[in-house]
């Protein structure tokens, strides 16, 4: 007798539902789906246990007509399309009509459903992939699933499964992802009778945000709104200070399906370089337009994945939006309001408490319309043709600052030195009313809380060029330039200024072709393992286009006659090993000059704290520093000025409570 025999149906079908259906999460992306696509624009999830003993998803969508509800829970059976062209220009979330027969193999299912046409609607109980009965019932427009027990017949996947809390994680944060999708469907998730979201419906993606992130979420966004070769980039694109530590705040969707992609994540993360630390990731809601011919969502059991025709224009498109973003906004970081009681007693705040918005939430009214950005791998083609930056007939290449660099006695790294105001200032607990602590500073106002609109984000404010205009009060701790504009103090941290101002200059002359160098008094003679001896001179291109001017000089020694001129006398072998180091860490076995080696020979070569600086030196600065292309961070991501305004000093003095 044979081995090979063929599965009876219904091994095969909880084999294949093992593919589309893993956790509770599934079920209810797969069923909300379905209302989606039935035209659904209210949408109720309600989970008990984790979703594992309870799932009923409710829409008022088109329904289901009696004659198809039972063939319905059929393998294949699909209203989506008709024939395999039908892929190319798909506009639903499904289409391979393997959902409701896999949830249907793995659970105890009951469907009612009913349309607009029909007196009256058809109730579907299912078992196992086996239907039980069906009959005619009375019940709304629209279709409502309830999903008991899953997986109680397959004890082998029921057993991975996590705790009920785990799993009710999953399915909110799917929850999550299908509400930012769909801005025009009102979406509600009941986790054990306790609503947890609960999100308008009323198209306005800004207050979908609000309603699952909060105020300061909102209130802290930059909109996207680009579109290059048919590419159309949509949503929000958080500012740095709700960057966090890890990419579970990016959200990506194309043509209202979430999905994920390295593409994309690439995209947006060289964007925001040297906008955000080192280790933290931006928040982000994108959504891109895309005609369905140009990618392929039918290469992973569950669509989180997609395949594109042509992955550079879609990383040029978001990198662009994003880029254009930030640009286009003031990104002075101003420090937050404290609110005080008059009684002295925390408790009492209540009805007091007040939170300002922040000026950099809100685009710079004087900045021109934003520039194309060029790519990286553009900005190396550029400099290999011969061909000047897109920007060189409107603005010449900035000099060099003529600043003398004194190196400080204590060098700096880019994590040593955090700047936070707030903390300097309300430094001990003398300035806090008895029983606050220093993390409860920031507090909310006890009044209706604004609506989630446009509004937040077109609030009047200026960008950096208001520090041309500020006067010039002095240094403090000789790291930190004080400014004076109105009712304004501003800080400037001068190291990250300068290394701002370095960072772009010489990457700028990098791209042109026009990288100075700078011989040295004295050739340094340097011995490298055999490792960046290679690296080094496969690349020696590289190294000159950047300033270098080095030599062989014995086995796996090489002598260094000129460095670039920014770096000037405070250059040392320490410098070229770090450098040296980042660019192999960074480029591997691709060619060009990295961003990180760009980033270290800027940071050596900046001024550097505990460094008195005359005030010429100060206002020469400040006009390097406001024709930067981003004056507002450093290039590790960290504030380069803040501002504190009149009232938020007084209040601190309490000179107003």
């Amino acid at each position: 007798m044979g081995r090979i025999i063929i599965l009876d149906e219904k091994t095969a079908n909880q084999i294949a539902a093992g593919e589309v259906i893993e956790r509770p999460a599934s079920v209810v992306k797969e069923l909300v789906e379905n209302a989606i696509d039935a035209g659904a624009t209210a949408i109720t999830v309600e989970i008990k246990n984790g979703g594992i003993s309870y799932i009923r998803v409710t829409d008022n969508g088109c329904g289901m007509e009696s004659d198809d509800v039972e063939i319905a829970f059929e393998r294949h059976a699909t209203s989506k399309i008709r024939k395999i062209e039908d892929l190319d220009n798909l506009s639903t979330m499904g289409f391979r009509g393997e959902a409701l027969a896999s949830i249907a193999a793995v659970s105890h299912l009951e469907v009612r459903t009913k349309t607009a046409e029909e007196q009256t609607g058809t109730l579907v109980k299912v078992e196992g992939g086996k239907v039980l009965s069906v009959s005619q019932t009375g019940c709304p427009t629209g279709t409502t699933f309830i999903v008991r027990n899953l997986f109680f017949n397959t004890p082998a996947r029921y057993k991975f499964l996590k705790k009920d809390s785990t799993e009710a994680g999953y399915v909110s944060a799917m929850m999550v992802r299908l509400a930012l999708a769909h801005p025009e469907i009102a979406f509600k998730f009941i986790n054990n009778n306790q609503v947890q979201h609960h999100t308008p419906g009323n198209h306005d993606l800004l207050s979908v945000i609000y309603s699952l992130f909060g105020n300061e979420t909102a209130r802290s966004l930059l909109p996207l709104d680009y579109e290059e070769t048919g590419i159309r980039v949509s949503g929000y694109v958080g500012k740095p200070e709700i960057a966090r530590g890890t990419r579970n705040n990016q959200f990506f969707f194309i043509n209202g399906r979430t999905i994920k992609n390295k593409v994309l994540t690439a995209a947006l993360e060289d964007a925001c370089k040297t906008l955000i630390m080192q280790n933290k990731f931006p928040f982000c809601v994108v959504n891109l337009k895309i005609s369905p011919e140009l990618y392929d969502v039918n290469v992973h059991p569950q669509k989180l994945e997609v395949r594109f025709s042509n992955e550079n224009a879609v990383y040029s498109a978001l990198y662009h939006g994003v880029k254009s973003a930030f640009t286009a906004a003031s990104l002075i970081r101003e420090t937050t309001e404290t609110a005080y009681a008059p009684s002295g007693k925390a408790g009492d705040q209540t009805g007091h408490e007040q939170v300002e918005m922040a000026s950099w939430n809100r685009p710079a009214s004087k900045l021109p319309p934003p520039q194309r950005i060029l790519l990286p791998w553009e900005l190396k083609k550029q400099a290999d043709d011969g061909h000047a930056g897109p920007n060189e007939t409107e603005k010449p290449a900035l000099p060099i600052m003529d600043v003398p660099i004194q190196q400080s006695e204590e060098p700096e790294t880019g994590t040593e030195r955090a700047v936070s105001v707030t903390s300097s200032l309300a430094h001990g607990k003398a300035f806090s009313e008895p029983g606050t602590s220093q993390d409860e500073l920031v507090t909310v106002k006890n009044e209706p809380e604004p609506d989630a609109s446009h509004e937040m984000l077109s609030e009047e404010a200026r960008g950096a060029d208001v520090l041309l205009e500020a006067e010039i009060v002095g240094q403090v701790f000789d790291t930190y330039i004080i400014l004076q504009h109105g009712d304004r103090m501003y800080l400037i941290d001068q190291h990250a200024a300068h290394e701002r101002i370095r960072y772009e200059t010489l990457k700028k002359r990098i791209a042109e072709g026009q990288a100075c160098s700078q011989m040295v008094l004295e050739p340094y003679i340097v011995r490298l393992s055999p490792a960046e001896y290679d690296f080094l001179f496969s690349r020696m291109a590289d190294f000159e286009r950047a300033g270098f001017e080095i030599e062989a000089f014995g086995p796996q020694t090489v002598i260094i006659r000129s460095v670039p001129d920014i770096m000037g006398g405070g250059f040392s072998l320490d410098d070229f090993h770090e450098i040296l180091d980042r660019w192999m860490e960074t480029m591997g076995e691709k060619y060009g000059i990295s961003d990180e080696a760009i980033y270290m020979m800027a940071c050596k070569s900046a001024i550097k704290a505990n460094r008195r600086m005359e005030k010429e030196e100060i206002r020469a600065l400040l006009e390097q520093l406001c024709a930067m292309e981003n004056p507002y961070t450093c290039v590790h991501g960290r504030p380069v000025a803040i501002s504190i305004s009149r009232r938020e000093l007084e209040k601190r003095f309490k000179r107003i409570v």
